[in-house]
C-alpha cells in the first residue's frame, strides 16, 4: 500500500533534548551537528508552540520510513544539469538533503530528493521517476542558487529605491530612482555584485538546524540581496519541510523580525517589512513548460480535450496585466489554490499569430544611424508609408554560408546569409513563437522543398547594414553538423532566383494522435489556497504570479512563479508571519484528487511574541569566558540543570521571541567569538548600529570580518531569546570572546576527598582517600582503590582483595592465621611461629627470637643478628 496522505491531525510531540536524535525509522546522518538538543528545541518551539498553531496533517507514522537525510556533502547531481560556471559554488550553498523514496510497485515513483542551502530554502527539487530536475539551472548572471530558487524575500517599500533618502542613493534625480539602492532581504543569499567581496558568493547563513522523523527544519537570518548595502537586516527564515507521501512536502514557512521593539533605531521607517514573496520560485521551463490551474468555482482540472484545457498563457516576467488572460496576476480567493507544471506531451489547441521580423524607418532607408533606424514592429500603413520589413531569403545562385557565431548555452548559434543588405541593429531574442506561450517553437522553412530546421533561438534578425547574416540558433551541439544542416536545407546554388525562407511556429499539431492521454504526464504542483486568512486576522492580501524567461535551452531556462503577501502587509518589529503550503510531484492525472484535497489545509497567520508558550533556555557559564547554552528538556519546561559545580547559570531566557526578549547570537570571525544581540558585532564599521542603517559611502558588508582577510567569513548561531539589559545576559555581551564549550556543565571527578560523607556511596572512587575517616554503620559496597590512611577499630568480615599499604598500628589477634602470607613483613613479632615458614624473610631479625622444635626447612635468605642456640 502506498504511504498515502493521511487526512488527519497528529499529535503534537515533546521534544526530549537529546543529541543527534532519529526518530524510529528514520535513517539520517550519524555525523553530530553542533548545538543540536539546542537547535532542536528553539526550531520546535518557534514552529509550533504557539496558541493559533495548526498541527501538520502528515503522519509521521507512515511516512518516517520513507524518508531519509543527511547533512553530509553528497557531491554534485551531475542528472541536475547545472550551468557549468557556478557548479563549484555548491557545495558551500548545500546544506542537508531530504529524500522521500515510493517504492510501491508498478505505480509512478513519487520520489523525490530536496537540496536545502544554509539559508534553509530549497535549491533543487529532483524527482528521478517524473521530470528530474524541477529547478532552473541558474544560468543568470551572479546568482548562483540565490535567486531562481525556492525561498522567501522580504521588502521595506519604504526604503526600496526611494530618493527621498539621499543617504541610501549615489545619484539620483526626481525622475530617474533606479540608481537607489534596493531594500529586498533574500532568504537565499546575495547576488555577486560587491567584488572582490562575493567572488565567493555569500549564502544565507544557518542559524539552527534539525531533522527527526519525517521531517527537517531550518533557521536562518535573511540577507540583503544587492550588495555592497546600506541596509542591515532584522529578518530570520524558519522553514519547516514535511514529507507527506505520494509525493507531497509539507512546507511550513516563517519570517520574524527581530529587530528590537524597545530600541530607539527600530522606527518602522528602518525595520518594518511592507511587501514580501512567500514564498519566490518557480520551475525549469525546458521540463515543465505547461502552466494549468483548475476552475476557481468547480474546482475540476481540464486536461485530456486539446480545445479545453485550463492551461496559462505565461508571458513575460512582468507582462502579467490583463492581457495576460488567465496567466495575469490574481488575488488567491479568485483562484482555485494550486497552479500546476506539466512536462512536455501536453497539447493545447491555440491560435498562433504570425512571427513578424524587425522593419527599418522610412526616415533612415540606408540605417546610417545603426541604433536607431530599426523597429521591432510595424503596420501595413507603416510599410505603405516607406517602412521595410526584413524578409528572410537566400540570394540567387548562393549558399547562406552559415558560419559559427558563438556557443549558445551549450547549442550553435550561427550567422547566416539570409536577407538583403541595408538593416541596422535588432534584437528580438526570440525562443518561442509566442509571446505568452514559450512551449511553442520557431521553424525557418525552406518555401520550395518544404523542408525546415527548428530554431532554439533568434539573436538578430539583423546587426550591421553592410552584410545578409541573420543570427540563429539551432538544436546541435556540434558546429559543422550545425552549418551542414542549414546550408543544406537551404542551398540555393543553381537557382537564379532568390530562396524565400518561410518563419513558422513548429509546435502546431494538424490532429490529435489516436489513443492520446496525457494524464501520465509528469507535473510539479504549487499549493497555496484561496487565501481567506488575508483581510481576516492577516492585515493585507496575497496574490499569485507567474511569468517566463524565455524557455529552452537558453540564458535562463525559468519560469517564475511567487505568492505575494502585500497591500497594508506590515511586520513590525517581534513579530511573526508564518504560512503553510505544498508541493507535489506527481502524475497529472492525480493532481486534481491529490492538490483539491490540500487548498483547504493551507493557512496564513500573524502574531505578537505574546502567542508564544516557550521553554526556558539557560546560559552557565563557567571561568572567564567559556559558556554553554542549555534548554529545558520539554515543550513549556522551566528548569534546566548543570553538573558541574565550577559553572554558574547567569543569563535566562526562552526558546521563541517573548516581549523584553531579543535572540542572542554566537558569532565567530577567525579565532575571535562573540555572544550577544548584535549580528554585526563583527562587521566592519558602517556608521551606525543594528537596527539602525549605514549610508551608500559606508556600506554594511556582514560578510566581511573587521581587520581581517576577506577570505574569512563570520558564522552565525542562534542561542535563544534573552533580555540584553539583563545584568548577567549583558555581562556576557560585554565579555570579550565567550567561547561555547559543550563540557561547561559536564560533572567532573574532584581532586580531593570530600570533607564529609556522602548519604550513598561515590560512583567513582576519590584520588586520594579521606583526611578524616568516619565510621559507618556498615562496610562499604565495594573495596575502595586505595588504603585508608587510619586503621579501623575492628577487622574486615573478610579479607582485603587489596592489602594495606602500611601494617596495621594496632595488630589485632584472628582466630585462625590469614589466607595468604603478607606481602610485606610485620612492623612487630608474633607470639608464636606461623605454622608454615614465611615466602619473604623479616626485613629485620625478631627481638626475641624463639627456639623452634626443628630446624628451619630452608635457609634464610639474610643471616640473624645472633645466632642461635
Amino acid at each position: 500500500m502506498r504511504d498515502s496522505l493521511p487526512l488527519q491531525w497528529s499529535s503534537v510531540f515533546a521534544v526530549a533534548i537529546v543529541f543527534c536524535q532519529l526518530a524510529a525509522g528514520a535513517t539520517g546522518s550519524t555525523t553530530p551537528t553542533p548545538l543540536e538538543a539546542l537547535d532542536q528545541a528553539l526550531l520546535h518551539d518557534i514552529l509550533e508552540a504557539y496558541t493559533t498553531h495548526q498541527p501538520s496533517i502528515c503522519n509521521s507514522s507512515v511516512t518516517g520510513p520513507a524518508t531519509s537525510f543527511s547533512f553530509n556533502w553528497p557531491d554534485t547531481n551531475p542528472d541536475s544539469n547545472w550551468y557549468d560556471t557556478f557548479i563549484p559554488f555548491e557545495e558551500k550553498t548545500f546544506q542537508a538533503i531530504m529524500s522521500h523514496t515510493d517504492d510501491t510497485p508498478g505505480d509512478i515513483d513519487r520520489s523525490w530528493s530536496i537540496r536545502v542551502g544554509t539559508g534553509g530554502n530549497i535549491y533543487s527539487h529532483y524527482a528521478p521517476g517524473l521530470h528530474g530536475e524541477t529547478m532552473p539551472p541558474q544560468k543568470h548572471a551572479y546568482s548562483p542558487w540565490i535567486d531562481e530558487v525556492q525561498q522567501s524575500v522580504a521588502v521595506n517599500t519604504v526604503l526600496n529605491k526611494n530618493d527621498d533618502f539621499s543617504q541610501y542613493c549615489p545619484v539620483y534625480s526626481d525622475t530617474d530612482k533606479s540608481t537607489c539602492k534596493p531594500y529586498f532581504i533574500h532568504q537565499a543569499g546575495a547576488y555577486q555584485e560587491d567584488a572582490p567581496y562575493t567572488d565567493v558568493p555569500f549564502i544565507s547563513p544557518s542559524l539552527a538546524r534539525h531533522c527527526e522523523g519525517n521531517s527537517c527544519a531550518f533557521a536562518s537570518w535573511g540577507t540583503s540581496a544587492h550588495v555592497a548595502t546600506p541596509f542591515t537586516s532584522p529578518i530570520m527564515y524558519v522553514n519547516k519541510y514535511t514529507n507527506c507521501g505520494d509525493g507531497i512536502i509539507e512546507h511550513t514557512q516563517m519570517i520574524h523580525n527581530f529587530a528590537d521593539p524597545s530600541n530607539p533605531a527600530s522606527t518602522t521607517t528602518n525595520v518594518d517589512q511592507t511587501y514580501f514573496n512567500v514564498g519566490w520560485g518557480g520551475v525549469r521551463s525546458s521540463s515543465l513548460p505547461y502552466a494549468l490551474e483548475p476552475d476557481p468555482t468547480a474546482g475540476t482540472l481540464s486536461y485530456d480535450d486539446v480545445n479545453d484545457v485550463d492551461y496559462l498563457p505565461i508571458c513575460k516576467w512582468g507582462s502579467d496585466g490583463a492581457s495576460a488572460g488567465r496567466g495575469q496576476r490574481k488575488e488567491l480567493n479568485q483562484l482555485g489554490g494550486y497552479t500546476s507544471f506539466v512536462a512536455d506531451g501536453l497539447l493545447v489547441n491555440q491560435t498562433s499569430t504570425p512571427i513578424q521580423t524587425w522593419c527599418r524607418k522610412d526616415t533612415d532607408p540606408t540605417c546610417a544611424d545603426v541604433n536607431t533606424c530599426m523597429v521591432a514592429t510595424c503596420t501595413d500603413a507603416d510599410i505603405a508609408n516607406g517602412y521595410t520589413r526584413i524578409e528572410l531569403k537566400v540570394p540567387a545562385n548562393s549558399s547562406p554560408n552559415c558560419i559559427k557565431h558563438v556557443v549558445w548555452n551549450g547549442l550553435i548559434s550561427l550567422q547566416c546569409n539570409m536577407r538583403d543588405l541595408g538593416f541596422g541593429k535588432s534584437f528580438p531574442f526570440l525562443s518561442s513563437s509566442e509571446p505568452c506561450a514559450p512551449w511553442t517553437n520557431i521553424g525557418f522553412y525552406n518555401s520550395i522543398t518544404g523542408e525546415g530546421v527548428d530554431v532554439a533561438f533568434v539573436r538578430h534578425w539583423s546587426f550591421s547594414p553592410n552584410n545578409r547574416r541573420v543570427y540563429f540558433a539551432v538544436y546541435e551541439t556540434d558546429e559543422q553538423a550545425a552549418k551542414d544542416l542549414v546550408n543544406g536545407i537551404f542551398n540555393n546554388v543553381g537557382n537564379s532566383n532568390p530562396l524565400p525562407i518561410e518563419i513558422r511556429p513548429t509546435s502546431n499539431v494538424p490532429e490529435v494522435p489516436a489513443g492520446y492521454d496525457p494524464s501520465s504526464l509528469p507535473a510539479f504542483t504549487y499549493v497555496y489556497g484561496k487565501g481567506p486568512q488575508y483581510g481576516d486576522g492577516v492585515d493585507g492580501r496575497s496574490r499569485r504570479r507567474l511569468g517566463s524567461t524565455e524557455q529552452g535551452t537558453h540564458a535562463r531556462d525559468y519560469t517564475v512563479f511567487t505568492i505575494n503577501w502585500y497591500g497594508s502587509s506590515r511586520l513590525e518589529a517581534g513579530s511573526t508571519y508564518t504560512n503553510r503550503a505544498y508541493m507535489i510531484a506527481s502524475d497529472l492525472g492525480s493532481v486534481e484528487t491529490t492538490a483539491g484535497a490540500l487548498v483547504s489545509e493551507t493557512f496564513a497567520d500573524e502574531m505578537g511574541p505574546e502567542l508564544y508558550s516557550p521553554r526556558t533556555v539557560n546560559i552557565y557559564r563557567s571561568g572567564a569566558a567559556n559558556f554553554v547554552v542549555v534548554a529545558a528538556a520539554a515543550a513549556q519546561g522551566t528548569s534546566t540543570s548543570c553538573a558541574s559545580s565550577g559553572a554558574s547559570l547567569v543569563c535566562s531566557g526562552t526558546s521563541t521571541p517573548k516581549s523584553g526578549n531579543v535572540p542572542f547570537f554566537y558569532v565567530t570571525c577567525g579565532t575571535s567569538t562573540y555572544l550577544g544581540p548584535d549580528p554585526y558585532h563583527f562587521t566592519p564599521s558602517f556608521g551606525g548600529s543594528f537596527p539602525g542603517h549605514g549610508t551608500i559611502t559606508n556600506p554594511v558588508r556582514s560578510y566581511l570580518c573587521d581587520g581581517q582577510d576577506t577570505s574569512i567569513r563570520p558564522t552565525w548561531k542562534m542561542m535563544g531569546f534573552f533580555d540584553a539589559s539583563n545584568v548577567g545576559c549583558a555581562s556576557l555581551v560585554a565579555t570579550t570572546d565567550m567561547t561555547h564549550d559543550d563540557t561547561v556543565c559536564d560533572a567532573v571527578a574532584s581532586s580531593s576527598p570530600s570533607k564529609n560523607p556522602t548519604s550513598s556511596p561515590s560512583k567513582m572512587p576519590t584520588s586520594q582517600p579521606s583526611k578524616s575517616p568516619i565510621s559507618t554503620s556498615s562496610p562499604s559496597q565495594g573495596p575502595t582503590k586505595t588504603p585508608s590512611n587510619s586503621p579501623t577499630d575492628a577487622p574486615s568480615s573478610s579479607p582485603s582483595k587489596t592489602p594495606t599499604r602500611q601494617p596495621s598500628k594496632s595488630p589485632i589477634s584472628t582466630s585462625s592465621p590469614s589466607q595468604g602470607p603478607s606481602k610485606q613483613p610485620s612492623n612487630s613479632p608474633t607470639d608464636a611461629p606461623s605454622s608454615s615458614p614465611s615466602k619473604m624473610p623479616t626485613r629485620q631479625p625478631s627481638k626475641s627470637p624463639i627456639s623452634t622444635s626443628s630446624p628451619s626447612q630452608g635457609p634464610s635468605k639474610q643471616p640473624s643478628n645472633s645466632p642461635t642456640d
